[in-house]
């Protein structure tokens, strides 16, 4: 595979010398503002798709989605504003809405729902977690982020798909949890295991059974609270497993691009986001988005646990922000395609 860096004052450009210099096959890795403004655009190739003079033609044809036709900017300026309006409506940042739309603007499409899909595609990292992760799944985060009724959703998700699954709770001094929990996982025909600390919960993962599901609910921790962030930062390091972060819709928007800042410091690499059908501005969302190099794994869409966790892509989460607040279309369309 080779890999090159391209810098230059805008995306257009450095889409235009993405697409001379390695062709449509390329794959965008990551893409980043200079400190001057310019746009650092990071790509990969398989040397086999290495283009040359005689296919340079039939590869500028390929449909390939980071290969979107370079757009005229006397044609984008209505679907841009169109963007920016919805981005505003949702209070995402002025300087976001820069950037994002500035990314937009690269590509000729005649619609603000596509163009704004390849930019969470071309920016963001969008990846369902398998039914039956090899690697044990812990969740992480704030109070009140949903992250016991998460870990059932997981936990029945498996199930439903026909998985060995088991679910364990580290939050055993909170009254009531493990009571909840129980009879949930009673109804699911799953037991319910506790670990009161980092010894409990290596032991418990050292006896789980080859090809088991396994997902973890971990006790309410502030990020602010470094006694809290210890306590999760051990559960973390006592066996190999996934930390994977819950974090709330809506909110202020700072305060979710610190979240996902300090929780990415614990290991973190992906998020499933909850509470998206009692949220209607989501500029928060792409905020923790922007603001670290997670994935974005699931969104919930219900408060049921079955069918509670939808997969989402860059075109979901664009209807998303594009569609009327106020019907909401892609939620319904969202909980009928999840498991």
């Amino acid at each position: 595979m080779r890999f090159k860096t391209f810098t230059a004052p805008s995306m257009r450009e450095a889409m235009q010398m993405l697409r001379d210099s390695m062709g449509p096959d390329a794959i965008i890795l990551n893409t980043q503002c200079g400190a001057d403004g310019s746009v650092i655009l990071r790509a990969a190739l398989e040397r086999r798709a290495e283009p040359d003079a005689l296919h340079e033609d039939a590869m500028a044809e390929t449909d390939n989605p980071f290969a979107f036709p370079l757009a005229d900017p006397a044609e984008e300026t209505g679907v841009i504003t169109e963007i920016s309006d919805a981005l505003a409506f949702h209070r995402v940042s002025d300087e976001l809405i820069a950037r994002l739309t500035k990314t937009a603007s690269a590509f000729a499409v005649s619609d603000a729902i596509s163009a704004l899909s390849a930019t969470f595609d071309g920016l963001f990292g969008f990846s369902p977690l398998p039914a039956a992760p090899d690697r044990p799944v812990m969740l992480i985060g704030p109070a009140g982020a949903g992250k016991t009724v998460t870990s059932v959703k997981l936990t029945a998700r498996a199930l439903l798909a026909g998985h060995d699954a088991m679910l364990i709770t580290t939050d055993v001094t909170r009254t009531g949890a493990s009571a909840q929990l129980r009879e949930l996982t009673e109804i699911m025909g799953c037991a319910l295991h506790e670990a009161s600390g980092p010894e409990d919960l290596a032991a418990l993962l050292a006896q789980r059974p080859p090809g088991t599901a396994c997902f973890i609910d971990t006790p309410a921790c502030s990020p602010f609270n470094l006694t809290e962030l210890e306590l999760v930062k051990t559960l973390i390091m006592a066996a190999d497993v996934d930390p994977v972060l819950t974090l709330p819709a809506g909110g202020d928007a700072a305060e979710a691009a610190e979240i996902v800042h300090i929780f990415s410091g614990l290991g973190a690499r992906g998020m499933i986001v909850t509470r998206l059908d009692a949220t209607r501005r989501l500029g928060s969302l792409l905020t923790a988005m922007d603001s670290g190099a997670m994935t974005l794994h699931h969104v919930s869409v219900t408060p049921y646990i079955a069918k509670g966790l939808a997969p989402i892509s860059p075109g979901a989460l664009a209807h998303i922000f594009m569609e009327d607040p106020f019907e909401q279309d892609t939620y319904q369309e969202l909980e009928r395609a999840s498991l």
